[in-house]
């Protein structure tokens, strides 16, 4: 009887998609995937906003104009000024302090710091600011750094500092002040090239990478380094249970049954989800529900762990219930928020804006002791800071999935927690 409802329910879902159905998002070009969100996250079609003039649309459609600081630098080094006070004026914003924790020894940041710290002697509110900034950051005391971090839906040309007419100048005459142009192109050529000097020994220090700068062929898990470890049915993981422990009573996520007892735990089955050349695999645990999502980077070591556990499961009963999930327009699953049932928002942390999205296509491949079996989801991530101190998990995620498999669908609802590679053990 379940199987026969679960049928139907299907049928009603893909009544609901069939005249609605959207072409996938754009894979991701940086490294990480899709999945990692933030500035490594694709826009569908334009980022909304980013219109000509770079004090516009962005800033606009995120409800903040930087009209109210007069003479307002341009840049700070590599980086836009406008960029840098948007961000301290908006520290609760995903990203924000993770941006100042990430570059807090850039040159520019110091720069952009002393001229916020001499306007803070006359305005309170910069002061305030400044004193949280501060806050914030001893917080990630001790935490590591990524020097191309950005925060999330933030696209390079906003963050960085608006570049000079590359264009061979011609000398103007002399009484109209030639010498000043001058300094102001020659200027502008040592910036361009100190960016294409640091891109090129970016390209030259990447794993891989040839002497002529070539992108090298995708890695396969034969050629990536010995140690990487190789996801197997029974291997044993080993997880540090602190960010649960911590977070007991403040996030959504369940604790794990490891979290209580033996930190160990062994592997019921292998899940892949391929996108291009990138792979996520998910390491399902004994329950069957929750999983480790592990991300291997070009070295193949584990560079990002997220734990996810079942928060809900519901099973629309009809098209009239699928369509209030993945209608284009007002489905929850792509909305720009998503609510729990204790009204706490979260925001779309793939492809953040103010605009529905559709979901992502996730084709997943699980092996496990029964045999190799196929899923189909179509999933949005989303996500809220936690205001908890380090080590205290720092953001909760949840992910919302309308799931198909063997002839049922129905939709899971997911909480999830960023895990350090570094607390985690495979063999």
């Amino acid at each position: 009887m379940r199987a026969q409802q679960r049928q139907a329910q299907e049928q009603a879902q893909q009544q609901t998609q069939r005249p609605q159905r959207q072409p996938p998002l754009p894979q991701a070009q940086t490294d990480g995937g899709w999945w990692r969100g933030g500035a490594r996250t694709p826009p569908v079609g334009p980022m909304p906003g980013t219109r000509t003039g770079r004090n516009g649309g962005w800033y606009g459609d995120r409800g903040w104009s930087p009209q109210g600081f007069p003479g307002m630098q341009r840049s700070f080094g590599l980086w836009d000024g406008v960029f840098l006070w948007f961000l301290l004026n908006n520290l609760g914003r995903a990203g924000s302090t993770d941006f100042f924790h990430n570059h807090r020894d850039d040159p520019g940041y110091r720069d952009f710091r002393a001229q916020a710290e001499s306007r803070a002697q006359t305005d309170p509110e910069i002061r305030r600011q400044l004193d949280e900034l501060d806050r914030r950051l001893a917080e990630r005391q001790g935490q590591p750094r990524d020097p191309n971090y950005l925060p999330p839906d933030v696209p390079p040309e906003v963050a960085t500092a608006p570049r000079t007419d590359t264009r061979t100048p011609t000398a103007p005459p002399a009484e109209e002040g030639g010498g000043i142009p001058w300094l102001v192109l020659l200027g502008g050529a040592g910036v361009i090239g100190f960016l294409a000097l640091r891109r090129r020994r970016a390209a030259s220090s990447a794993p891989g990478t040839t002497q002529a700068g070539t992108p090298p062929a995708p890695r396969t898990r034969t050629d990536m380094a010995p140690n990487a470890p190789r996801f197997r049915l029974g291997m044993t993981i080993t997880c540090d249970p602190t960010p649960f422990l911590l977070g007991s009573g403040s996030i959504k996520v369940p604790a794990p049954a490891f979290a209580q007892g033996d930190a160990r735990v062994s592997v019921q089955a292998v899940g892949r989800i391929r996108e291009g050349n990138e792979e996520l695999t998910r390491l399902y645990l004994p329950d069957g529900r929750s999983f480790f999502q592990v991300y291997l980077d070009a070295r193949g070591e584990v560079g990002e762990c997220r734990y996810f556990a079942i928060l809900d499961e519901v099973s629309p009963a009809d098209e009239a219930e699928w369509g209030a999930w993945l209608d284009p327009q007002q489905g929850m699953i792509g909305w720009p928020e998503f609510q729990t049932q204790d009204g706490k928002l979260y925001g779309r942390h793939w492809s953040p804006g103010a605009d529905p999205v559709p979901p992502r296509p996730m084709p997943e491949t699980i092996e496990s002791l029964e045999g190799t079996r196929q899923r189909q989801q179509h999933a949005m991530l989303y996500a809220a800071e936690t205001g908890l101190a380090a080590p205290a998990p720092q953001v909760e995620y949840i992910l919302v999935s309308a799931v198909e498999e063997g002839g049922r669908a129905w939709v899971e609802v997911r909480a999830g927690i960023d895990i350090s590679p570094a607390s985690l053990s495979l063999a």
